[in-house]
């Protein structure tokens, strides 16, 4: 089955005309007539960018009519010629990523020799697209300041966006779109897969893309097209500058240190030194020509240095009250480079490489100095692309994308040894955690996709049409290896250093991963195909009619799966995920000023590697488990005055690693006496519905103002089962209450220790809301945005990601 797949994947993109997703691109549409106002037909039009010279030829068709897609975002030159007119010339027409723009061509009788150059304002409403949402040019990246450069707070602007920002460490920052999950969130460099493999939008895109090298980002926030998959909350299309035939550079720097900065509160109560902090944000970019009007190129470099400062109170403790700081040490290099091979063939090529290591991390402000973690990140994504220009109507572009993530999580020490079992045990109190951290894993992915889409634009056929068809496919890998807890966890009542002559001192409970690391390796492969047609009726009404098709084989680990007996399939398979998109806009006055758009479509979500990372490591039989002692409650001796009887916790917090090793041979297949985690073959991929109606005006030459309102209703969210329930023997004081697994419903009666969970579709999300935005453009490229969302949510899950269903009792799941 997964053979016949990728080779039928593989046989369309090489049969079909090869031609890429239009994400990340620009369209033109305009009409040509006379002073009358009547249709000209076979009008030559080249459309020329103004910094680089490159341009695009087409004809205008029966009807007068032309349309050119793929378009590279930027600011162009339209020049028109007919024998018998005088040449028609119109510069500064601006195409934004995502949007189409409109021009009207006019043409006076004369001579080719005479030139009427006529100038208007880019129209601020696009009145051919029912999609929502809004672009943040590069204007607003140098205006806005934002701590840690990072594009994801600039897509706060738009309405019904929430940015998640780090404030202490240069974070993975994120967004919420929609009242989604921030996993649901789909990332594209200039058209090409930027998504993180294992966290999906959890953290962003995978490579973060430079704000000194971007020209603009778009963020769809609802009602995409079917050309869009992977994603039920929201794309972003983040669109890098090119180089022009000047030679154009940039430079920047900020600095700030602990001169600039003030104690907090805490530190000034309890009078606790100034973190020697530090902020220090610099680089440039350059970009030219290599051949004027042929070939161009682009590169930018920025460092980043922080030393963010974080204080440390423990009240139960104040001699590990401090003040500390993390360290952070980024370089980012990002190079494009684009060359128009012929009249009609033009190839790029870009490169993004990000290093961002954080020697010190400080998460949470309850650690004592042994206890902090580091991290070590090298990101990379590349990008090849070639496209064709077929005729006067048909638009052909092939690329080609990886991307990369080798990270380095946990214990500063594991990092320099790559031992974590010969380490100190993590040791953790009620109210602050101490000695070496319990957290150690690596982890690399990689992902490698190749993108066809024909384009053609059909015109004078009962309306215009502009059709585009493709296929997409994205193959990616995880290796995971994960050592952490191999030093153990001991688990604490008292906030008082061990004593071993007071047993209040003494663990409670031990937790530790047996018998060996955790390595595995997943593989996965996600194939989509869309059909899309964009029905230009006339002047005012346009219909978008298209429908997508989704499958994603991610094999799991269900060798030992006893819910797999008797099955004829080794994981689940989803292959009926089809989802139609249908929608209008209609254009209510004949100057393009105002719009009423809608639409309904259905989006399926990509199943990120994090929700399917349990199925590998928590498996009924592993080499590599977390177990505690005791399993199911705390001992109860050290709360009680008495020492604890656990054979692991009588000696303090040292480990017993010959009982360890006899009852967990190290190098060996077990039986997994902790938590266990199961694929479920019924198993389907979540999606989402969406509903929307909106309207958007513009106001005089620069305003333009819009609402949206829109309905979201998540359906077959992943929520686990317990299928080894338990109940606590008493409610007075639960962490103490033994649970007793009265009810296993796999295995034998007794095989499981802890819990066993499985994945289920019956999570559910409804989102309902009203979106207003209000964006009005300056003179001097200043820009003023408002932007305000009403909304409400309601479901029985968080995230859809795999919450625990809080409400089951036994097998009952209300």
């Amino acid at each position: 089955m997964l053979r016949r797949v990728v080779l039928f994947t593989f046989g369309l993109l090489l049969t079909v005309a090869p031609v890429f997703a239009q994400q990340g691109t620009a369209g033109l549409r305009g009409e040509v007539v006379d002073q009358q106002g009547a249709v000209l037909p076979g009008v030559s039009l080249v459309v020329t960018h103004q910094g680089s010279g490159l341009f695009r030829e087409t004809t205008s068709g029966a009807d007068g009519s032309f349309l050119m897609s793929a378009m590279t975002p930027g600011v162009y030159e339209v020049a028109a010629e007919l024998q018998g007119f005088k040449k028609f010339l119109q510069r500064e027409v601006r195409l934004e990523v995502g949007r189409t723009a409109q021009v009207h061509v006019e043409l006076e009788v004369g001579g080719l020799t005479e030139a009427v150059t006529v100038s208007a304002e880019a129209p601020l409403v696009d009145t051919t697209s029912k999609e929502i949402g809004g672009v943040v040019s590069a204007q607003e990246f140098v205006d806005t300041p934002l701590f840690n450069r990072n594009f994801a707070g600039f897509l706060g602007m738009l309405p019904g966006v929430v940015a998640n920002i780090s404030l202490t460490t240069f974070g993975a920052d994120s967004i919420s779109v929609a009242g989604q999950n921030v996993r649901n969130v789909n990332y594209t460099m200039d058209g090409s897969n930027n998504n993180d493999t294992f966290n999906g939008g959890n953290g962003g895109a995978q490579a973060r893309v430079p704000i000194e090298a971007v020209q603009e980002f778009q963020l769809l926030t609802g009602q995409f097209d079917a050309e869009y998959g992977l994603a039920s909350g929201g794309v972003v299309n983040s669109v890098s500058k090119q180089g022009t035939n000047q030679f154009r550079g940039s430079a920047f720097s900020f600095f700030q240190d602990d001169k600039f900065t003030a104690r907090d509160y805490f530190a000034v109560r309890d009078d606790l030194a100034l973190p020697p902090t530090k902020q220090q944000q610099f680089g440039g970019t350059l970009g030219g020509p290599i051949i004027r009007n042929k070939a161009h190129f682009f590169t930018s470099v920025e460092r980043v240095i922080l030393d963010g400062g974080v204080t440390m109170i423990i009240p139960s403790r104040p001699e590990f009250n401090r003040t500390d700081f993390e360290t952070t040490r980024v370089w980012n290099t990002f190079v494009r480079g684009d060359h128009q091979i012929t009249q009609n063939n033009t190839w790029g090529l870009r490169w993004l490489r990000e290093i961002s290591p954080q020697p010190v991390q400080l998460n949470n402000t309850n650690w004592t100095p042994s206890r902090v973690e580091a991290e070590t990140d090298v990101d990379w994504t590349v990008v090849g692309n070639l496209s064709s220009v077929i005729g006067a109507t048909k638009v052909n572009t092939f690329r080609i994308s990886a991307v990369k993530e080798d990270v380095l999580f946990g214990n500063p020490n594991f990092n320099a040894t790559r031992d974590q079992r010969s380490l100190l045990p993590l040791l953790n109190h009620p109210s602050f955690s101490d000695q070496q951290s319990a957290r150690a894993s690596r982890r690399l992915d990689v992902a490698y996709g190749v993108d066809n889409v024909f384009a053609w634009f059909i015109p004078n056929k009962r309306g215009d049409h502009d059709v585009k068809v493709g296929v997409n496919y994205l193959y990616s890998s995880l290796r995971n290896e994960d050592f952490g807890n191999m030093n153990g966890t001991f688990s604490f009542n008292s906030d008082l250093d061990f004593d071993r002559g007071n047993p209040r001192t003494y663990p409670e409970r031990f937790s530790i991963r047996v018998p060996n690391a955790s390595n595995f390796l997943v593989k996965g492969h996600f194939i989509g195909m869309f059909a899309q047609n964009k029905w230009k009726l006339n002047n005012r009404l346009t219909l978008s009619v298209g429908a997508r098709y989704d499958v994603e084989i991610l094999p799991t680990a269900n060798g030992n799966n006893p819910l797999f007996t008797g099955r004829d399939h080794s994981y689940p398979r989803d292959a009926d995920n089809v989802s139609p998109r249908v929608g209008f806009s209609y254009a209510l006055d004949g100057d393009g000023k105002s719009v009423l758009r809608g639409g309904t479509g259905l989006f399926f979500q990509r199943t990120s590697y994090t929700f399917i990372n349990g199925f590998f490591s928590n498996g009924r039989f592993s080499d590599s488990f977390t177990v505690t002692f005791p399993t199911n409650n705390a001992d109860t001796g050290p709360r009680n005055g008495n020492l604890p009887s656990d054979p692991f916790l009588v000696n303090g917090p040292v480990i017993n690693r010959a009982l360890l090793d006899a009852m967990f041979p190290p190098r060996t297949l077990q039986r997994n006496a902790g938590a266990v985690r199961f694929d479920n073959p019924d198993r389907e991929v979540a999606w989402a519905r969406q509903y929307s109606l909106g309207y958007e005006r513009q106001l005089g030459r620069a305003m333009s103002v819009s609402v949206d309102l829109i309905r979201s209703e998540q359906r077959a969210q992943y929520m686990l089962k317990e299928l080894n329930p338990g109940v606590r023997d008493s409610t007075s004081t639960l962490q103490n209450a033994t649970i007793r697994r009265t009810n296993p419903l796999v295995g034998e009666v007794g095989e499981f220790a802890s819990n066993v969970t499985v994945p289920i579709n019956v999570g559910w999300i409804d989102y309902t809301s009203m979106q207003v935005a209000v964006d009005k453009r300056i003179s001097g490229g200043n820009r003023v945005r408002m932007s305000y969302a009403w909304s409400r949510g309601r479901g029985n899950t968080d995230s859809g990601q795999g919450d625990a269903i809080q409400s089951q009792f036994l097998d009952d799941l209300r």
